[in-house]
C-alpha cells in the first residue's frame, strides 16, 4: 500500500456551532432518534442506519483521484470508529498518510488525530491538506497587515508557531484544490525522491517555515467522476454524498466556507452518470448533494432535475437550494426527480439584516418558496443565524414571526437549524473595514458589536426553539429514508412538545401524556 487517506473523525467528535443539541429530546443520555425510540419501547431497529454517519466525500474523491493514477490507497472515513481497519492498513507498510481537514476546523482537532496516528506508526509521513491548511496559508499572507490575524493564532497553522502543533506533520499542501499536488508528492515518495520542492506545499526545516513556489491547480472537473465499480463495496453507504460544484459566486458577509475565487459547476450529464452508477451499486438509496450552489438559479434546477428524471431510475435526494431558484413552474420537477428535503439558508426574517448580510432576498421570498415546497410534499431544513451585526430584539422578533408563518402542508416537515453568529476569519464581515463599520470586536464565538454580544445571541438562539411552532429539530437524514412521512411528522411534533415542556419544568403530567402518545405513534405499524 502507498498511502492511507483519512477523511477525519466521526461527526459526533467534530465541531458543532449550532444550537441544535439544545433542542433535541434525550433519554438516558441517548438522542431520541426514531431507532432509539424503537429501542426504548422494546422494538427492533427498522434499518441498519442506526447511529449512521454519512461518509465524507473528500476522502472518497482523493481515493478515486490517486487510484486512477496508479497510487495504491486505503481509505478511512472516521478514524475513531475504524481503528481496527486502520491498524490492518498500517500492517501493509504504507509510505504515507494523507489527512484531509475538510471537517477539521482548528489545529487542536488535527493534533488529536495525528497523535492517534503516531501511536500506531511513529515514523510514517503525514501529509496534511484541505480547507484548514489553505485558509491558514491565506491568513498567513495577511499577518503583517491591519487584518486581525492575532486572534487566529490558536486555531490556524503557520500563524501558530508552537512546535507541538506541527511536529507530527511532514508536509502541508497549501492549495485550494490540492489533489494534483498530492499526486505528485506521492509519486516522489514512492520513487524515493525529494518531495519538498513540489509547488503549493509547506514544511518546517529546523523549525523554520518554508513555502514552495505557487502554481495554482486548475483540475478538470471531470476528474471528479468516480469509477464506482472500482470502489470497494465497504466505502459505499445507503445515504451517499455527491458534489456538483466548486467555489461560490455569492458573497454573504458571514460565510467563509468558500474562500477561493473560482466557481465551477459540474456538467449535468456527468452528475447524472455518477448518480446512475451509485444506484447501480444496489446500496445507495439516497443522494446528498454537498453543494451550497448546485441549484443556484431556475435554469439549473430545471437542467439537473431533468437529467435525473431522464435516467429512469428512482432515487431520493436532498440538497441546499437557493430560494430564488424555486418557482411554481419548476417545483414539480424537484418533486418528480426525487427531492424529499430542500435545505435553505434563510438566515433572518428581518429585511434589514438580510440586506446587511448581502443575502439578496426578502422574507416574503422565503414564505413563497417554503409554501411551494410543502404543498408538493417536499420537506425543508431551514437555517437561521442569530446575532449578525445590526441584530436587535425587534429583528429577532421578525424572525420568529416569519418562522411561525411556515405551516407545512400534508406530510411535509419543516426543520429548524439555528446558529449563533460566528465571527469567522476570511468571511467578508471579518475585514478591518467591517469591524470598524459595526464596532465589531472579538473572534469566532466570542464577540461584541454595536447592537449585541455573543452571549446574548447564544441565549436568543436557545430560546428561539421555544417560541416557534410547526417547525422541528433535525434528528438525522436517515429518518426521511426509513420512516413514513406522516408518521415522522407526528413523531417530530411530539418530540418537540416534550422538549418544550421539559424547559418549562412544571408540566410533568403533560410530559408523561406526550410520551404515551409518542409510544403509540412509534409502535404503530406502517410501511414506507
Amino acid at each position: 500500500m502507498d498511502v492511507i487517506i483519512i477523511s477525519g473523525v466521526s461527526k459526533t467528535k467534530g465541531s458543532q456551532f449550532s444550537s441544535k443539541r439544545d433542542y433535541l429530546l434525550t433519554r438516558d443520555g441517548m438522542i431520541m432518534s426514531h431507532d432509539n425510540l424503537r429501542k426504548i419501547f422494546g422494538l427492533s431497529q427498522t434499518s441498519d442506519l442506526s447511529n449512521y454517519n454519512t461518509p465524507y466525500l473528500a476522502g472518497i474523491y482523493l481515493y478515486n483521484f490517486l487510484s486512477r493514477r496508479g497510487i495504491e490507497c486505503g481509505l478511512i472515513n472516521f478514524l475513531d470508529l475504524e481503528l481496527e481497519q486502520f491498524e490492518q492498513f498500517i500492517k501493509q507498510s504504507p509510505k504515507a498518510i494523507a489527512l484531509s481537514t475538510t471537517f477539521l476546523t482548528n489545529i487542536r482537532a488535527v493534533k488529536d488525530i495525528t497523535e492517534m496516528i503516531r501511536k500506531y506508526s511513529p515514523d510514517i509521513k503525514i501529509i496534511l491538506g484541505g480547507p484548514l491548511v489553505y485558509n491558514s496559508y491565506l491568513l498567513y499572507q495577511r499577518k503583517d497587515s491591519d487584518y486581525d490575524t492575532a486572534s487566529c493564532i490558536r486555531d490556524y497553522f503557520f500563524l501558530n508557531t508552537e512546535k507541538f502543533f506541527y511536529e507530527d506533520i511532514d508536509l502541508f499542501i497549501a492549495e485550494e484544490q490540492g489533489e494534483d499536488t498530492l499526486w505528485h508528492v506521492m509519486e516522489s515518495i514512492i520513487n524515493c525522491k525529494d518531495y519538498r520542492h513540489i509547488p503549493n506545499t509547506a514544511y518546517y526545516k529546523n523549525d523554520k517555515l518554508i513555502f514552495t513556489h505557487r502554481k495554482p491547480e486548475n483540475n478538470d472537473f471531470t476528474e471528479d467522476i468516480v469509477s464506482w465499480k472500482e470502489v470497494p463495496d465497504e466505502y459505499i453507504y445507503p445515504i451517499f454524498p455527491v458534489r456538483g460544484s466548486r467555489g461560490c459566486p455569492f458573497r454573504c458577509k458571514f460565510c467563509n466556507f468558500s474562500t477561493g475565487k473560482t466557481f465551477r459547476l459540474k456538467d449535468s450529464n456527468i452528475i447524472a452518470q455518477e448518480i446512475s452508477a451509485l444506484i447501480d451499486t444496489g446500496k445507495v438509496k439516497m443522494i446528498r448533494f454537498t453543494d451550497d450552489n448546485l441549484f443556484l438559479n431556475e435554469r439549473y434546477v430545471e437542467k439537473y432535475c431533468d437529467k435525473i428524471i431522464e435516467m429512469g431510475k428512482e432515487i431520493k435526494w436532498t440538497s441546499f437550494i437557493r430560494a430564488s431558484s424555486i418557482t411554481k413552474h419548476n417545483v414539480r420537477l424537484l418533486k418528480d426527480s426525487g427531492c424529499i428535503l430542500a435545505q435553505i439558508g434563510i438566515e433572518s426574517g428581518d429585511k434589514n439584516i438580510l440586506r446587511e448580510m448581502n443575502k439578496k432576498a426578502l422574507p416574503e421570498d422565503y414564505l413563497r418558496v417554503v409554501e411551494l415546497l410543502n404543498t408538493h410534499g417536499i420537506s425543508t431544513q431551514l437555517y437561521f443565524i442569530i446575532g449578525f451585526p445590526g441584530e436587535t430584539v425587534q429583528s429577532i422578533e421578525n424572525t420568529v414571526q416569519l418562522i411561525n408563518q411556515f405551516h407545512s402542508q400534508g406530510p411535509a416537515i419543516n426543520e429548524l437549524m439555528v446558529f449563533p453568529f460566528i465571527l469567522a476569519p476570511l468571511s467578508p464581515v471579518y475585514t478591518t473595514e467591517n469591524r470598524k463599520r459595526y464596532n465589531l470586536q472579538g473572534y469566532m464565538t466570542k464577540w461584541a458589536h454595536y447592537t449585541m454580544t455573543s452571549a446574548e445571541a447564544q441565549e436568543y438562539a436557545r430560546q428561539l426553539f421555544l417560541r416557534v411552532d410547526n417547525i422541528f429539530p433535525h434528528y438525522g437524514i436517515e429518518e426521511f429514508l426509513t420512516v413514513e412521512m406522516r408518521k415522522l411528522k407526528s413523531i417530530a411534533r411530539l418530540r418537540s412538545q416534550i422538549r418544550k415542556y421539559e424547559y418549562m419544568q412544571n408540566s410533568q403530567e403533560r410530559i408523561i401524556q406526550c410520551w404515551q402518545e409518542l409510544r403509540e405513534v412509534v409502535c404503530e405499524k406502517t410501511t414506507i
